[in-house]
């Protein structure tokens, strides 16, 4: 081959190299890459932003923002911004829930999630670093909750997250049977009313008397009619125990809970005659084998009425018995209430013992 096309050939060669080269570095660009707020700069051939950034390792989660978008172009001397989402489990108030940030710090966070006052109570220190993979986060808010407790209510502002908190806070204790409007655990919000319901329940004890019961055994000595008691009856006493439930003060319940008779009664034994009564002539008109006419007796004390009473109550019956006299011959009960044939036969056994001078008018015996 001639000298002059050799020449020719090599000089072909190196112009397509050269050219090549040209290209090649027109192709590359010098590309701002600033991670959470930290830049640097990088030498890329990539022509999107996604390529860059994976190019440099970095892999884009779902919540993290990059601008531009991942598809958009790049040229030399841009600037790509990935701002990498943390994951926050954040509580407000005692309500749970998962969320994401871009923010690098406790208050930066707050801040775009518009928790801006000033008089949150936070678990974290304002000034905290987020990291990566997040963290968890409190918050309470300052809130108005009207507090109904011991006979006074009032409107307490606080940052206690739930209904326990708050009244602990107030120093306020409840006992194992008081009731509250809001469970212990229930987170608190604003405007919310808080009550607290007193509720005592306690045993008491009553002394109570217990009837004595009446047994009567039969006489055949003694008249119809008459009673005699031989043993007095006596109440005993028995123990009552009551269950009594008081809510905020007033008596809202009363269960009987247990009896204990603590001192039995004694029975009332009472003899009761059987003996038939002697049989009068009639209901006034009183004939006597004696010879005495008991009859006009009856009359003068009494207009001859069996039941009748004296003015005062003293005196009882036909013969105006009083009950002292009436007991003393072998009465029993209200001398008014017995029979004619027992009243007169009383007033035979008082006239035996004593003579016609026990009664005013008792001259009478002998008309």
């Amino acid at each position: 081959m001639r000298r002059s096309v050799k020449l020719s050939l090599l000089a072909l060669v190196l112009l397509g190299l050269v050219g090549g080269s040209a290209a090649w570095f027109l192709a590359q660009k010098t590309v701002t890459i600033t991670v959470d707020g930290q830049a640097r700069e990088v030498t890329t051939y990539a022509d999107t932003a996604g390529e860059v950034l994976a190019d440099e390792g970095l892999e884009l989660a779902s919540h993290d923002v990059v601008l531009p978008a991942q598809d958009a172009a790049v040229d030399d001397g841009d600037t790509i911004v990935l701002n990498r989402a943390r994951p926050l489990s954040l509580t407000v108030d005692g309500v749970r829930s998962q969320v994401y940030t871009t923010a690098l710090s406790v208050d930066g966070a707050l801040d775009e999630l518009g928790y801006r006052a000033e008089n949150l109570v936070l678990s974290a220190s304002r000034s905290e670093r987020l990291p990566l993979d997040g963290m968890d986060l409190s918050i309470a808010t300052a809130k108005d909750v009207t507090l109904v407790a011991d006979g006074r209510q009032q409107v307490v502002t606080t940052t206690a997250q739930t209904a326990g908190e708050l009244l602990a806070e107030q120093g306020i204790t409840l006992s194992p049977t008081d009731r509250t409007s809001l469970y212990p655990a229930q987170p608190l919000l604003d405007a919310m009313v808080l009550r607290v319901t007193r509720v005592q329940v306690e045993d008491v004890t009553e002394v109570q008397p217990v009837d004595y019961a009446t047994v009567e055994t039969d006489d055949p000595e003694a008249y119809e009619g008459d009673r005699t008691v031989t043993q007095e009856g006596v109440e005993g006493e028995q123990t009552v125990t009551w269950r009594v439930t008081r809510t905020d003060g007033v008596q809202t319940g009363r269960e009987q809970v247990g009896v204990a008779v603590t001192t039995p009664p004694v029975d009332e034994l009472v003899s009761v005659g059987t003996k038939e009564q002697p049989v009068a002539a009639a209901s006034t008109a009183v004939v006597s084998a004696d010879g005495l006419n008991w009859a006009a007796l009856a009359q003068c004390e009494s207009g001859g009425r069996p039941n009748a009473v004296s003015a005062s109550g003293t005196y009882r019956g036909m013969y105006q018995f009083s009950r002292a006299t009436w007991a003393g011959v072998g009465g029993t009960g209200d001398p008014a209430a017995a029979s004619v044939a027992e009243q007169t036969m009383r007033a035979q056994m008082l006239y035996a013992r004593s003579g016609a001078g026990q009664w005013g008018c008792g001259s009478h015996l002998f008309d």
